[in-house]
């Protein structure tokens, strides 16, 4: 591992990954930061010794890629809580919310969820050695959650939760309506025969 091929990996991998989480979050969460600052501070010790030291970009490399695994771990989290608006717990919105037929989105949520896991398992038998397998199968993850939020029709969605309050509405007015004039009757016969 030289220096320059930690450089190509900052910029091919870590630098999009990065810049997904933080703007799908919003935030620059503090464990990336410390990543990137253990990173920071391999690479000076590898330039104090003159580059002689190939363990200090190895240690380097070992935090950049654990932190390119935590930005798609995030982009994921996040994904998926926008998916979750769409795709309500009955399915309500399944339907209406996606350009897609429903047994489509159904499929592709299944293959998330599964290949979610096997990230998450990867990860868990990985944890201190290589990542590199947990990192692809997350950003598959990603790329998946990708195309199905893209498949989001946001005015059918809208149009629907929209349609679905109007009706629920209408349904209370009418209880309520129906309930004070059972009321009234009750009162009227009640006066009238007792």
């Amino acid at each position: 591992m030289s220096l320059e091929e930690l450089q190509r990996y900052y910029y091919q991998n870590f630098v999009p990954a990065y810049a997904d989480a933080v703007a799908s979050l919003g935030d620059k969460p503090v464990q990336l930061l410390v990543e990137q600052e253990n990173t920071l501070a391999h690479i000076m010790a590898h330039l104090a010794q003159d580059g002689d030291n190939i363990h200090n970009i190895q240690r380097a490399l070992a935090h950049l890629e654990r932190a390119t695994l935590d930005c798609y771990k995030i982009i994921w989290v996040v994904y998926k809580e926008k998916l979750e608006y769409f795709i309500k717990l009955d399915n309500s919105n399944l339907a209406l919310a996606f350009n897609s037929h429903e047994n489509e989105v159904i499929k592709k949520i299944q293959k998330i969820d599964r290949l979610a896991k096997e990230a998450r398992e990867l990860e868990s038998v990985n944890i201190g050695k290589n990542s590199t397998l947990a990192l692809q199968k997350y950003m598959e993850v990603v790329a998946l959650e990708k195309a199905l939020l893209d498949q989001v029709d946001l005015k059918k969605a809208h149009s629907y939760n929209r349609f679905k309050f109007i009706y629920l509405l209408k349904d209370q007015v009418v209880g309520i309506v129906v309930g004070l004039l059972v009321g009234l009757l009750t009162n009227y016969l009640w006066e009238r025969f007792f």
